[in-house]
């Protein structure tokens, strides 16, 4: 059995493409991709099409993984997040009209906006920075960026200008403070080589959130 017949078989006991994924231990995007392909194929081209419209065809409904497109960005380290994604057909069909360019052909870049302690509407962010993204990517891992910050990911595409064009925008996620930079070395030093029960600055150590909403 060739891979398409598995994710097919898969998805017909019920599974979710994110459990196929998981299962076949390939990536959401590879598995979405697949997918698509097939069930291109399985639409009849246009000589094929009867006269006469058929009713069922309008009865199918778009697997959930494409009725909703979402973006997620979490909290790593304190100088890194992470961002994943997925785009619905619909959001996929409007980028193709409005550019009047194949999906797969336009540029995949993430706009990352550092929004810290600001009420953001889209143009306000303290500072801003690009990063153009592989074919086929659907998560990211954002490094060297400040600790203690508020950050917001929008991912989209290129206009004909060069301007950036917004597609989805992730929730807000913090940065966590850099604790460990402000402790002493001896502290580290005694841990490292004395008899010490437990690590002298877990009295001082506390777990770090991600913002749900900017105040």
């Amino acid at each position: 059995m060739n891979l398409i017949e598995d994710i097919v078989k898969l998805k017909e006991n019920g599974l979710t493409l994110q459990e196929i994924a998981q299962r076949m231990n390939m990536s959401l995007g590879k598995v979405q991709y697949r997918w698509n392909k097939y069930r291109q194929q399985q639409t009849p081209s246009n000589h094929e099409l009867p006269s006469q419209p058929v009713l069922k065809e309008e009865k199918w409904s778009m697997p959930f993984e494409y009725e909703e497109a979402n973006v997620h960005l979490m909290p790593r380290t304190s100088d890194s997040l992470y961002v994943y994604w997925s785009f619905s057909e619909s959001t996929k069909q409007m980028a193709e009209h409005h550019f009047r360019t194949k999906w797969e052909d336009l540029p995949s870049i993430l706009k990352i906006y550092d929004v810290t302690d600001i009420d953001f509407f889209g143009h306000n962010a303290h500072r801003t920075f690009e990063v153009v993204l592989p074919p086929m990517t659907n998560n990211w891992f954002l490094h060297s960026l400040e600790s203690g910050r508020t950050y917001i990911v929008d991912i989209g595409t290129q206009t004909f200008d060069g301007s950036f064009f917004t597609l989805l925008r992730s929730n807000p996620a913090e940065t966590s403070p850099s604790l460990f930079n402000s402790f002493h070395d001896e502290k580290i030093d005694r841990w490292k080589h004395q008899n010490v029960e437990q690590p002298e600055w877990l009295e001082n150590f506390s777990t770090y959130s991600y913002y749900q909403k900017i105040r």
